[in-house]
């Protein structure tokens, strides 16, 4: 709760982890799951979804005093703490936010393995989520990583129909599977 500054990934990645996969950890224990390879998706799951949170609410967690980037790597792009502070929007910037959404995608192609050791019943939970969250990545990168002028969502409309697809696709591939 004190803590407002991470000095490398390796200690955000601690943060992502406590916040983000442990939750992903207790829904597995929920949900169930056919083989123990399902928790390392689950973990790298929780990082892909907490980074693109991060990412996503960079302008408004930087007013709030809070900087989640790694510092070593804001330093490595030329981003000090009070250009994201009074929200400067530079060349220098947008590269810093595009290295982030490459590690966030990353994470989720790392945690491709997760939804079939997932019994078919609670499937289309982490696949929704998975399929929203990498679409406000996809936003953020159409938008040449502009996360300063205003956050970045999805309509009602899109979300809509992206849990419908999602919802649909791993209910079909359920069933193909067990043919």
């Amino acid at each position: 709760l004190t803590i407002t500054r991470y000095q490398t990934f390796q200690d955000l990645y601690q943060y992502c982890y406590k916040v983000a996969s442990v939750v992903g950890l207790i829904c597995l224990e929920i949900f169930g799951y056919t083989d123990p390879k399902a928790k390392m998706y689950a973990i790298d799951m929780g990082i892909a979804m907490q980074l693109t949170n991060i990412i996503r609410d960079v302008k408004e967690d930087s007013t709030l005093g809070r900087i989640y980037i790694p510092q070593d790597e804001m330093e490595k792009y030329g981003c000090s703490t009070e250009d994201l502070i009074s929200q400067k929007d530079t060349p220098a910037f947008r590269a810093l936010m595009a290295k982030q959404v490459t590690r966030a995608k990353s994470y989720f192609a790392q945690s491709t393995g997760l939804l079939p050791l997932v019994p078919f019943r609670s499937r289309m939970c982490p696949s929704v989520l998975r399929s929203l969250y990498m679409a406000l990545l996809d936003r953020i990168e159409a938008r040449d990583y502009d996360v300063l002028r205003e956050r970045v969502g999805l309509t009602g409309q899109e979300k809509l129909t992206l849990m419908t697809t999602s919802w649909l696709g791993a209910f079909w591939k359920s069933l193909v599977r067990k043919w």
